[in-house]
């Protein structure tokens, strides 16, 4: 089997963990309107909402779960034998790149949550 590009296998690895943590989002958020939504007490145009919520996230839950799994295929069969490739820089460029993009993300979205609410 051919050794793939040691940016390919960074950039699976961190979209690994990016599926990993929306699939966890979803998931919590679904729990969250399911308490919601059965705890009662809702006008038929809220539970008409939370069932359009309900639906987009089951689906948004489920094609996460699908691409953890398909970049868990990818780690599973390609994560071996790495002896003399030169993972240190491209590691060392992917993060600081991450970082930022993550940074800027996490600044934004904090924004975002005070204006929502």
């Amino acid at each position: 089997m051919k050794t793939p590009n040691p940016w390919l296998v960074i950039l699976n690895d961190f979209f690994h963990d990016l599926f990993t943590g929306l699939w966890f989002g979803s998931f919590v958020t679904l729990a969250m309107l399911h308490a919601r939504a059965t705890g009662g007490g809702l006008t038929p145009d809220q539970l008409a909402l939370m069932t359009e919520l309900v639906g987009f996230f089951k689906w948004f839950c489920l094609a996460s779960l699908g691409l953890i799994i398909a970049t868990g295929i990818f780690r599973f069969f390609y994560y071996r034998n790495w002896d003399g490739i030169p993972m240190k820089d491209v590691k060392k460029k992917l993060l600081i790149i991450k970082h930022a993009v993550l940074g800027t993300s996490f600044l934004a979205g904090t924004v975002m949550v005070f204006v929502w609410a």
